[in-house]
């Protein structure tokens, strides 16, 4: 309890710290919360704030927070307002290759440097990478330079629950603009001198099980690294070590230092530490140079930068306490890179070293080797809790084995398998023959083994729904409270017991729930009652192994704990409507396959537990031949109507006596051939949805089809617009609506 006081009185007496230090402290928490803001004020208010910073001089937090405000909004506009850096549309580019192409894929999407628009050049302040498409491309390598035709246009992404928010990954890249490549002419052959290291080490490994990973923790190449890997990987609670980030590099800049100053003690010792600055300086330039063979990307720049400040702060002031080395080093990336919190990266890594120093702090380090070994284990079991409470708050799914896998392998990663591959690739770089990679290939073999058992584990779950991840982190944190300080202080374990018990209250369940999953210029519906599950088609699926049902779907499927799919009902075979299907049927069990590639998709009603299911296909090809479904029940009625069009519509009216609907899934996207006039009359949606991509290219929903849909005052809501948007089926006859851009996430880069 002694060590909660002072805890709690230093952060009461916050203003007794340094002035330099109380304002860095302000400009951290102003810039670590850019990925939370709620909206972007106007320029014009940015503009009259910057002098206003001088009426805060005297109050040196009110100070940092408000520079760091500032100064992070003056970037988001950069980067994403109205006045773009590159102009948008149809453009002729001059654009060097800035990521590593997959020269084996028809479909490709890299990210390019432009030099030049309309053979304007840009100039040197504007953010200049833009993400562009290429169909069937000629063969890419990095550091070419092109002169390309492109179309150009805002970032965006879909966005759901447990998936991937691409605007937002782009964003902390500083990707102003995205787009596809028309043609393209090569201008200059000169490659970029990573790109002949990746080719050589590519042929080197190309024949070891573990190839793809010593090219990922070596050049950061992971290009070859298959899905099982990946997903075998984040079930272990792996996957940070084939990241290249902080760890990586702090690893080997903690064997370059600790290797160089043996040798400096053990063959120049010298009292007075003569040649000490020179291993510093050695440490820092393997960090940098790590750094640049792994393609100092924006998050390893975030990394290589913090690594080094640290070292040149460790070097200079020695008697620094470890807390104000953190406060510099963060406000240090945040200043070159001001969006630096919207990646997953910045939060592993400074709450990594966060809790290790807070635990050291808590639990000093003892003097036995005997304790030091059961203070580390303690320190590795916190440590890994933390990161798995960051990876479920960030990511949405977390996974259990993560705590024994780390604590079986952090170690033996740390000080022999990184430093080694490293060693090994380097050697072979300069001479080394190709045989001795197979040296670091065994090593990697135990981690690779590891992933594989954890991942194929069938006792419980691998991963915890995120809906899970707050009321399980209080109870943890209850019995940790519990076990430390049961006896003396009842009263505050009692009091955490309670508040994790008032986590587990939840609002009213739905009696059925319908999520409208965003999948661009796609249809994809989940239908959840009484612990069964009904999904309605699965998105598109590309050549390039791309499908919104592995991208999406699964995703979703996996923050909601959801294993297998009851009835899996695939509309028509159009790429939009089944395009995941063949993925999808591989990775999840699926009892019922109605519709476009199982069963027919039958006439008349079925029961669904306490629901009525009524199918209906009319005889035609095409897109009037999809499996209309009316879901039911005592209270509610939901129309899923595929892509059927006016025809189609016409015979499903004839079909049914009573058409009116509370929810409707707009026929074909609201395109013009569909919702006609006494469709949209016969069936008075109350809630309209339209499964339409952001931006499409065909301009769904058609202007014409809303205002039909408007005319009887129904609820509209798009998709693409809203994001992933959820419908709540409650006995009592109420519809609750809540979507991820308005309710969920409404930050400001959701609302762009």
């Amino acid at each position: 309890m002694m060590r909660l006081n002072v805890l709690l009185g230093m952060c009461y007496n916050v203003t007794l710290y340094p002035k330099s230090n109380r304002i860095l402290l302000g400009w951290i928490s102003a810039l670590a919360t850019v990925v939370v803001w709620p909206a972007l004020a106007p320029l014009p208010v940015l503009v009259v704030g910057v002098p206003a910073l001088w009426l805060l001089r005297r109050f040196p937090i009110s100070f940092g927070f408000a520079a760091g405000l500032l100064y992070g909004q003056f970037w988001c506009h950069h980067l994403s307002g109205t006045d773009h850096p590159i102009p948008l549309g149809k453009m002729v580019v001059v654009a060097k290759l800035n990521s590593a192409p997959n020269s084996d894929e028809l479909y490709q999407r890299n990210h390019w440097l432009v030099e030049s628009v309309n053979d304007q050049t840009l100039p040197w302040y504007v953010s200049k990478t833009v993400e562009l498409s290429w169909h069937r491309p000629p063969p890419l390598q990095l550091g070419q330079t092109y002169r390309l035709e492109v179309k150009l246009k805002p970032p965006s992404g879909v966005v759901n629950l447990g998936g991937f928010n691409r605007y937002r990954h782009l964003l902390s890249r500083h990707v102003v603009a995205s787009g596809y490549v028309r043609r393209g002419e090569l201008l200059r052959l000169q490659a970029h001198w990573r790109g002949e290291l990746l080719q050589r080490l590519a042929a080197a490994t190309a024949l070891l099980p573990q190839g793809d990973m010593i090219r990922t923790l070596v050049l950061a190449d992971d290009r070859s690294v298959t899905d099982e890997r990946w997903q075998q990987m984040r079930k272990a609670g792996l996957i940070h070590l084939l990241a290249i980030s902080g760890l990586h590099l702090s690893i080997m800049a903690g064997a370059v230092f600790t290797g160089l100053n043996w040798i400096r003690r053990y063959f120049f010792a010298d009292a007075r530490g003569h040649g000490l600055a020179l291993v510093w300086l050695a440490t820092a330039m393997a960090a940098i140079g790590y750094g640049w063979l792994a393609g100092m990307e924006l998050p390893t720049l975030r990394a290589t930068v913090a690594v080094v400040f640290t070292l040149l702060l460790l070097w200079v002031r020695r008697q620094a306490r470890p807390w104000e080395l953190l406060l510099r080093v963060a406000a240090l990336v945040l200043l070159v890179q001001p969006l630096a919190s919207m990646a997953a990266g910045f939060w592993l890594s400074f709450g990594a070293v966060s809790a290790i120093l807070l635990f050291a702090w808590w639990c000093p380090r003892p003097t036995t080797r005997l304790r030091q070994l059961g203070w580390f284990f303690r320190l590795q079991i916190v440590l890994t809790l933390l990161m798995c409470l960051l990876q479920g708050v960030w990511f949405g799914t977390y996974s259990f084995h993560g705590v024994w896998t780390n604590i079986l392998l952090l170690p033996y990663f740390s000080l022999l398998v990184l430093p080694l591959c490293l060693l090994l690739s380097l050697s072979y770089f300069i001479g080394l023959p190709s045989s001795w990679l197979q040296l670091a290939d065994w090593l990697l073999w135990p981690i690779a083994e590891v992933a594989q058992f954890a991942a194929e584990l069938t006792v419980g779950f691998g991963f915890l729904a995120s809906s899970m991840v707050w009321p399980l982190c209080l109870l943890a944190l209850a019995i940790a409270v519990a076990f430390y300080q049961l006896v003396a202080q009842w009263r505050l374990c009692s009091g955490v017991l309670l508040m994790s018990a008032l986590m587990w209250w939840r609002l009213p369940v739905p009696q059925w729930q319908l999520d409208v999953i965003d999948v661009g210029q796609g249809l994809a519906l989940l239908i959840t009652h009484q612990q069964q599950v009904l999904l309605y088609d699965t998105g598109a699926g590309f050549p390039s192994g791309f499908s919104y049902a592995k991208n999406a779907i699964y995703p979703l499927m996996q923050q909601r704990g959801i294993a297998q799919v009851d009835t899996l009902v695939i509309s028509h075979g159009d790429n939009d409507h089944a395009g995941g299907m063949g993925w999808l049927k591989e990775q999840v069990p699926i009892d019922l396959h109605i519709g476009h590639g199982g069963d027919r998709c039958q006439q008349g009603p079925s029961q669904w537990g306490q629901l009525t299911l009524s199918w209906f296909q009319a005889e035609a090809d095409g897109n009037d031949g999809s499996c209309v479904l009316l879901i039911e029940s005592a209270t509610h009625r939901l129309l899923l109507s595929g892509d059927i069009e006016k025809d189609g519509e016409q015979a499903w009216l004839a079909a049914t006596r009573d058409s009116k609907v509370d929810v409707l899934i707009a026929p074909h996207h609201g395109s013009n051939t569909s919702s006609s006039a006494a469709f949209v009359a016969r069936t008075a949606p109350t809630h309209v949805v339209f499964a339409a991509g952001r931006n499409n290219r065909w301009g769904f929903p058609k202007s014409e089809v809303i205002q039909r849909y408007r005319q009887l005052g129904s609820t509209l809501w798009t998709s693409g617009q809203q994001g992933q948007i959820q419908f709540n089926f409650h006995g009592s006859g109420e519809i609750l609506v809540e979507t991820y851009r308005r309710n969920w996430f409404p930050w400001w880069y959701n609302q762009q």
